[in-house]
């Protein structure tokens, strides 16, 4: 392999040699999008006319009339690049070559459709299991190399076991391999391995990576949703060797397939695993059209290797994609429709509501959840019934309470105002005593304040207390309730406490009315024991009145002279709600026994405009005395539950809607600021459109499968080899791209390539012809020497040596203490995990509850997937939280995965 800067004495390969130097020092500023100084250089008709300056950039042939080598040259103003680090010598004389010869361009070498090269032939060597192994022996040969020693025979089984399948063979299966093995005996074990249930769950973790497959909808809110059903389909799908050109149209547009089945529904979910935004403020259409960047951009890695991200906001900066041909690509996607819904309808609160799918169930299942959808259709019938027969009758109790409420009125006692003697409070407001025999509180309103107030009383035979709260131009808006902002003139009173002052005496209270009471804070509460934020009497909304509350004593306070008598006005909301204006008076009569209605439904009744929300609380009060209705409520409630837990589990699916969407291009990405209109289209780079392709999602999917396409078949093998051995034959699996490295073995890429799309587009099959090659049966020992060439083994003189992903890493664990499960598909799985690592996080705080069955020791591609909070496990072993597509995860070693390991209950179980 020869890199841009070494020395060359042989003729100038363009994309090896020049390409490189260009596209990383020139092209982000001479390239596509508003080529600076009018001068681009990622095409040779472009290069060859020049920019402004009217010199030509490259003459073919003549190095000293070629503009580009005298601005990298240069060491004054001119030089070229205007920023960074110069070119080195070695890439100039490399450039001056190149134009020497011609300066002849040439395509992208990942642009051009692959083509089957002749295998390289051997005389004899027993290297040679099959054409893998032809085309690695001739580079490393090449290099002066020759291959590594095979891998001793169980060494061979673990990697080959782990290698498919993800978990290690039993000692049993070590032991029965050993004793035979053979060319024969090592195709049937990989036969046997690519045959178990267990390939398509090792296989498919890689790919739900690629769908960014999770089970919660991501951002702070990350509620939990269903698209389990999808992660099970991946896992057939690959146990089941799907063609992958129909695993790929599947995914991408099954349900745009002539009378699509069940499961090429299901498979849409490949794009509804998109992260979905319902926090506060969101903009449901901004959320959409983030979602549709997400499919385009995941596309584009996915089956092409490409950045297409890049363009979103101008054209490539390195790859010839405009921004026109990004939301070209736009357009197939951009039919789809909302996913989020307003519940509130002031922006505040959302919901996700995205297009779902029942899945069947079975007979016994439907019948179950029939009847109980008989039974409350039944009980809705009845409890109509009812309701109606009781119109009349609440009409009547309306009448009688009306009438109720007059008489206690009539009966309305006279009050004797108390003369207050002292006031205070320990929370430092100060009283003021006013004419009318009332205290004003000034100052700073106390945090929880309780005032202590002295007030003399006349001779009598006593049987109420009366609390009148008044307003006064201090108080916010008049009151009668005061706070720390001065911004809500509402109050909570938690407790009111009667003494008499001389012996300390306590004076109980049985009995309570007002003129009005918050829902919730009625004024039984002031005497009913319990003192907290949430209990008290208060009288939201109706501020910017005065109010009263009438206690009943238990005993009558039988005065024979003047007596003090002392008051605690307890306050413990919080936030200075406290009185503003209080006045105290007794009165000799009880309170009259009229209406069983509180202060609030009593002003309710005698109000003569009611709102719809009010008249529902009358009739809900109501109904609490209708033993039948109470009764039929109950019960619907019950079966409604019933009804609700028995629904079929649903899977999210692409939908098309049936009225396209206009496309347009988007100034910097930005939704907001559209402009021209876009059709939709591929990128011109590429292979071509075939007219009999319908302009939708299916029509893309045929594109990307069709054999003409130069990407897609490369981009997969790549990503599987990288899969076994660690690294793609391009080690930027994520990126064919100018930017991404070149193929160590392009013929070897292309070879993988065509005998993937001839051989019936078979993962199986590729699978097998690397797990079968010598070169993944090389001993993975390593000499001084090729550790000081090739510390990466790019050039795979060597077997893999590989560390386990997060999932792996459990499983195997799981597998060697022999309490793995095998059960397969279904809901998520909840295995035993630190406590609280889900309480801050989300909307609601979705519980994690440990399974206690055989759940918790299922396969790690079955655990819950919860993007703000994945499984601890995982996320200490690089794990990633599948927000957006990732082609490769990353490796790192950390103190936490020796933690992980000791610790962890998985493990010590």
């Amino acid at each position: 392999m020869s890199f841009p800067g070494q020395a060359w004495a042989g003729t100038i390969d363009f994309n090896r040699q020049i390409r490189p130097i260009l596209s990383q020092n020139c092209v982000a500023c001479h390239g596509l999008d508003h080529p600076k100084s009018e001068l681009r250089l990622d095409f040779a008709e472009f290069a060859y006319r020049g920019g402004e300056s009217g010199l030509p950039a490259v003459v073919p042939g003549k190095p000293e009339k070629s503009e580009l080598l005298v601005r990298v040259r240069s060491q004054g103003v001119g030089r070229m690049p205007k920023k960074g680090k110069a070119l080195s010598p070695d890439e100039i004389s490399l450039l001056e070559q190149w134009i020497r010869e011609g300066a002849s361009y040439a395509k992208h070498w990942a642009y051009t459709p692959p083509s089957r090269p002749a295998v390289p032939a051997f005389a004899s060597n027993d290297f040679i299991a099959n054409p893998i192994d032809a085309f690695v022996l001739r580079e490393l040969r090449q290099h002066g190399w020759e291959p590594s020693v095979p891998a001793s025979p169980e060494i061979w089984l673990r990697r080959v076991s782990l290698g498919l399948t993800g978990l290690p063979p039993s000692v049993e299966q070590i032991d029965d391999f050993l004793a035979e093995d053979s060319p024969e005996v090592r195709e049937q074990v990989v036969d046997h391995l690519l045959n178990s249930p267990r390939y398509g769950e090792h296989w498919a973790r890689q790919w739900l990576d690629l769908a960014r497959y999770a089970d919660s909808n991501g951002f702070q809110a990350d509620q939990l949703r269903d698209s389990w059903a999808y992660r099970d389909w991946v896992i057939e799908a690959m146990n089941a060797d799907l063609p992958f050109d129909q695993f790929t149209v599947e995914q991408i547009a099954g349900d745009l397939l002539p009378e699509p089945s069940l499961d090429q529904r299901i498979a849409t979910g490949f794009h509804r695993t998109s992260t979905c935004n319902i926090e506060a403020g969101v903009h449901p259409e901004e959320n959409r059209v983030n979602q549709v960047f997400d499919r385009v951009n995941t596309t584009g890695l996915t089956w092409l290797g490409a950045t297409l991200e890049c363009a979103q906001c101008h054209s490539h900066k390195y790859d010839p994609i405009s921004q026109e041909e990004y939301y070209q690509f736009f357009a197939f996607f951009n039919n789809t429709p909302l996913e989020v819904e307003n519940k509130s309808g002031a922006g505040v609160s959302f919901d996700f509501w995205g297009p779902k799918m029942e899945l069947p169930t079975s007979v016994e299942e439907q019948a179950k959840r029939s009847a109980i959808k008989s039974e409350m259709d039944q009980i809705k019938r009845e409890l109509k019934v009812e309701e109606k027969r009781s119109e009349e009758q609440f009409a009547a109790w309306k009448t009688r309470q009306a009438d109720l409420l007059k008489q206690a009125n009539e009966l309305d006692p006279t009050w004797e105002t108390l003369i207050p003697l002292s006031a205070k409070s320990d929370g430092g407001e100060e009283f003021e005593f006013l004419n009318d025999h009332s205290l004003l509180a000034r100052g700073k309103s106390g945090n929880l304040s309780t005032y202590f107030i002295r007030l003399q009383a006349q001779a009598g035979n006593w049987n109420s207390v009366q609390l009148e709260t008044l307003l006064h131009d201090s108080l916010p808006s008049q009151g009668p309730g005061r706070n720390y902002t001065n911004a809500n003139p509402n109050f909570v009173l938690s407790e009111l406490n009667l003494y008499l002052d001389e012996g300390n005496r306590s004076l109980a209270f049985v009995r309570s009315r007002a003129d009005f009471s918050q829902s919730g804070f009625k004024p039984e509460h002031l005497f009913d024991g319990e003192i907290s934020k949430r209990n008290g009497w208060a009288i939201s909304p109706e501020f910017d009145k005065p109010h009263w509350v009438r206690l009943e004593l238990a005993e009558s306070l039988i005065l024979k002279e003047p007596t003090v008598l002392r008051i605690e006005m307890r306050h413990r909301y919080g936030g200075g709600r406290n009185v503003g204006r209080p006045r105290f008076s007794l009165s000799e009569r009880p309170l009259p026994r009229t209406s069983s209605l509180d202060s609030r439904l009593a002003a309710l009744l005698t109000k003569p405009n009611r709102s719809a929300k009010e008249k529902k609380e009358l009739r809900d009060y109501f109904e609490k005395t209708y033993p039948r209705i109470l009764t039929l409520r109950k019960d619907l409630k019950r079966v409604e539950n019933d009804y609700l837990k028995s629904a079929p589990p649903t899977t999210l699916v692409m939908v098309e809607m049936e009225e396209g969407r206009e496309t347009r291009l988007m100034s910097r990405g930005n939704y907001l600021s559209p402009k021209e209109k876009v059709l939709p289209g591929v990128p011109k780079v590429l292979h071509g459109w075939r007219e009999s392709w319908p302009d939708n999602r299916l029509g893309l999917a045929r594109w990307l499968v069709d054999p003409e396409n130069p990407l897609v078949a490369r981009v997969t093998v790549n990503r599987w080899w990288g899969q076994l051995f660690g690294t793609g034959i391009v080690s930027t699996e994520a990126d064919f791209g100018a930017q991404g490295e070149l193929p160590t073995h392009p013929d070897l890429l292309d070879w993988l390539a065509v005998e993937f799309m001839e051989g019936g587009w078979s993962m199986k099959r590729i699978h097998k012809l690397i797990a079968l090659s010598s070169t993944y049966a090389q001993s993975s020992s390593v000499t001084a020497e090729m550790l000081e060439v090739d510390p990466s083994n790019r050039f795979f003189q060597r077997g893999p040596r590989l560390r386990m992903s997060a999932e792996m890493i459990r499983d195997n664990a799981l597998r060697i203490s022999g309490l793995l499960s095998e059960r397969m598909a279904g809901p998520p799985v909840y295995p035993p995990q630190p406590d609280g690592l889900w309480r801050q996080t989300g909307r609601n705080e979705p519980k994690y509850r440990a399974a206690a069955t055989e759940d918790r020791f299922r396969r790690g591609i079955y655990v819950i997937w919860r993007r703000a909070a994945p499984y601890a496990s995982f996320v200490n072993f690089d794990g990633p939280d599948r927000s957006s597509c990732l082609p490769k995860r990353s490796r790192t070693n950390t103190p936490l995965q020796a933690l992980t390991l000791l610790n962890d209950q998985a493990y010590v179980e």
